[in-house]
């Protein structure tokens, strides 16, 4: 009998704690839905991820196992993984986006200062091979004793012809580095600008240096793709070398092999200087690391939280009912031990 009372008691007790309700929620796009024996529940944050507005909170349950993270969206609660990973991991960038501080503006001020005279250079690097193109292509109509000093210089530099191949298809990679380093040197000055300002007791809207931050990352990445393998850096290098042997070659031309091998000689000097200054930029000893692996270590535990929360109210149950057993047994050898 006292068995039976002790377990009853206990069950009226789990249920009246689970029916109290919480005093105060944080209102957010939706509305949180607790679970028996909720707590506490904390509203962590409403993000728009794809237009979609979302609303994150955490349970705490008297069950430790039964705690975790829920996301709600339109009044309905997420249970797609995709959908939850894609939101957590969005709103785990952005909360990482805060801890950059003025430690990051050295680092970002001397890469957009590197990768600005890295662009001078391949600017004018392009520059000088574009003008030798059309150089070669003008000498395709001059004629000097008998043929055109086109001919001639092929005859004398062989090497011309994979040259005119590798500058058409180089040329375009070089522009576009010089616009990617454009919009990287852009970025980080803004970038720059909020965490000075935010040092020096200005509120910076965090959506605001989050944007920037990403901005900032996308045209970093961006300007390392031009690098590495047959990045331009080993483009440059290859067409350095070619140069250079044409340009030795090419004087012994008649007339205009001087004027020929100046063009080249041109483009060795400039190419050399700028395969060396590109390949030594190393963007990628730059990348945000503290943040990102701030950013990987929420987004994870987060993500482990809210996956522990996919059955609260069959968790809860289970555990009550286990309790109850339990209870119930050491209740009955209770009974049965003072017959």
């Amino acid at each position: 009998m006292k068995g039976r009372k002790l377990v009853t008691g206990f069950v009226v007790i789990m249920l009246l704690v689970g029916a109290t309700p919480m005093a105060a929620l944080a209102q957010g796009a939706s509305d949180p839905r607790p679970v028996l024996l909720d707590q506490e529940t904390t509203h962590i944050a409403d993000i728009t991820v794809d237009g979609q507005q979302y609303s994150v909170y955490r349970h705490e349950n008297i069950f430790s196992w039964a705690s975790g993270i829920d996301i709600y969206t339109n009044s309905e609660r997420v249970t797609s993984e995709s959908t939850a990973e894609a939101v957590l991991t969005e709103l785990a960038q952005r909360r990482a986006a805060q801890d950059l501080g003025t430690e990051d503006i050295d680092p970002l001020r001397t890469t957009s200062q590197n990768v600005s005279t890295a662009a001078s250079n391949v600017s004018s690097t392009a520059t000088s091979i574009n003008e030798t193109l059309v150089y070669m292509e003008r000498m395709k109509t001059v004629r000097e004793n008998g043929t055109t000093v086109y001919n001639a210089s092929v005859q004398a530099a062989p090497q011309i012809t994979d040259f005119n191949e590798t500058a058409h298809e180089a040329l375009p990679e070089l522009r576009s580095f010089d616009n990617d380093s454009t919009a990287y040197r852009s970025n980080a000055t803004t970038l720059i600008g909020l965490l000075e300002q935010r040092e020096n007791g200005t509120d910076i809207d965090p959506q605001r240096l989050y944007a920037q931050y990403v901005a900032t990352l996308e045209a970093k990445n961006d300007v390392s793709d031009h690098l590495g393998y047959e990045g331009i850096d080993e483009q440059l290098s290859g067409m350095a070398g070619t140069s250079e042997a044409i340009a030795m070659n090419v004087s012994s031309v008649p007339e205009r092999g001087n004027e020929t091998a100046q063009h080249f000689w041109r483009v060795h000097n400039e190419s050399t200087v700028t395969a060396n200054q590109t390949a030594a930029l190393a963007l990628s000893d730059y990348e945000f690391d503290d943040v990102q692996d701030r950013a990987e270590s929420l987004e994870e535990g987060w993500m482990d939280d809210w996956n522990s929360r996919q059955n609260p109210a069959s968790t809860v149950y289970q555990s009550i009912a286990a309790i109850v057993v339990v209870i119930g047994v050491v209740g009955g050898y209770v009974t049965w031990r003072r017959r």
